[in-house]
């Protein structure tokens, strides 16, 4: 591992959990974690340039990214979460949502009477939320918006902190853009799930080397913390995540190729998979998702209860007393 760590840590205070591969090529990395802080990390992390290659060209790109009606239901799980921060924030005004990818969340947040804006990295993707949804998307940075003067009420970072390189920075650069009172929504695997531990490197959620970074709830809450939040609220059931991440962390377990069921349910330019699979285990795939799904939805509110979720979501709100 390089002196250049996600914790600001030096490398050397690391010490290796497993080895894990990346379930579409096959690459090789470690899972790490700090000693000093206990952040798990993925090593060696990629390059900008070698992490683009781990992306297919529609992987973002596409509003519509799944089959049987799944793009129909997140509509109504994401109406949830837009009331919950709605109610925190003290009723509706500027949001940034920090890697939208197509903009759907903030689509149907403008369509409730927010202001929205959005950064992607992905140029595709951003070109999809301002095409389709005519949506002010770009490639800004965190600092650059805090340099602007920009300030919200509003920041969603959901299922990106974990691609971040320095996440604490990043945290601590949204705090800057928030007004106090602000709310941040931020979502995560979790690393510290019993799912995880059984799944180490066949866990869904693990998606190495895509994903450089592995919270569990003490890790997220202490750099939120750190960064001037105030944790507010904290969601242990993220349905969309946590029903599929059973499953298929199974599948995987089991034997088939890794994160298949993924695939197939993904619409052809949305694979991560660079061939086709075969047609036997496609259908094995599928088959076992079924008993499979029952089962889930009996373990995940079971694990939501006891605070031991797959997925966390943190509804924090910005302090007064933010630190620099």
């Amino acid at each position: 591992m390089t002196a250049s760590t996600a914790c600001g840590h030096p490398g050397g205070e690391a010490e290796t959990l497993f080895d894990a591969r990346d379930p579409a090529t096959g690459d090789a990395f470690s899972i790490v974690r700090c000693r000093r802080c206990d952040l798990a990390q993925t090593a060696p992390a990629p390059s900008e340039q070698e992490l683009d290659s781990y992306y297919p060209q529609g992987y973002h790109s596409t509003t519509r990214r799944y089959r049987g009606g799944m793009d129909r239901v997140l509509t109504l799980v994401h109406r949830s979460r837009i009331r919950a921060i709605e109610r925190l924030a003290g009723g509706r005004g500027s949001v940034l949502d920090i890697g939208c990818g197509p903009g759907v969340l903030i689509n149907q947040m403008r369509s409730r009477g927010w202001r929205v804006r959005g950064t992607e990295r992905s140029p595709s993707a951003a070109q999809q939320a301002r095409d389709v949804f005519h949506l002010d998307v770009s490639a800004v940075d965190v600092d650059d918006l805090v340099a602007a003067g920009a300030t919200y009420d509003a920041v969603v970072l959901w299922h990106v902190a974990e691609h971040l390189r320095a996440p604490r920075e990043t945290i601590r650069g949204i705090a800057r853009l928030l007004r106090p009172g602000g709310v941040l929504l931020i979502a995560v695997p979790n690393f510290g799930s019993p799912e995880a531990r059984v799944g180490r490197a066949g866990w869904f959620h693990l998606d190495v080397p895509r994903h450089l970074v592995h919270f569990t709830p003490a890790t997220l809450t202490a750099i939120l913390k750190d960064s001037g939040f105030r944790p507010a609220k904290v969601s242990y059931l993220v349905p969309e995540y946590d029903l599929f991440s059973f499953v298929q962390t199974v599948e995987n377990r089991l034997g088939l190729p890794p994160n298949l069921l993924y695939d197939v349910l993904r619409r052809p330019e949305a694979r991560l998979r660079r061939g086709p699979s075969g047609r036997l285990q496609a259908g094995l795939a599928v088959g076992f998702a079924v008993p499979l799904t029952m089962a889930a939805a009996v373990v995940a509110p079971l694990a939501a209860a006891a605070r031991r979720s797959a997925t966390i979501a943190v509804y924090a709100v910005r302090t007064s007393d933010q630190r620099e």
